[in-house]
């Protein structure tokens, strides 16, 4: 009889990988976050300022989606330089 199954060395590793490097992101989701606040604070459309924070709240869910907790963490907190 034939086991078809792969041993556990030979699987390949699913690790993920983001197309737009993370510091991008980190600094797309600062800028939106500063123009939010800026917004609400000048008083400034209602629908202006609901967009841009839905922006930030749509940046988050996505990273969340892509990387999950560890990437969460470092798009808030950079990681210290080896």
């Amino acid at each position: 009889m034939h086991d078809d199954t792969m041993p556990e060395t030979d699987r390949p590793s699913y690790e993920m990988v983001i197309p737009i490097p993370l510091s991008r992101i980190r600094v797309r989701f600062f800028v939106l976050a500063v123009l939010t606040v800026g917004c609400a604070l000048s008083g400034l459309s209602v629908r202006l300022t609901l967009t841009l924070m839905l922006m930030c709240v749509a940046i988050f869910l996505a990273v969340a989606a892509t990387g999950g907790r560890e990437l969460i963490h470092s798009l808030f907190l950079v990681p210290p330089k080896r």
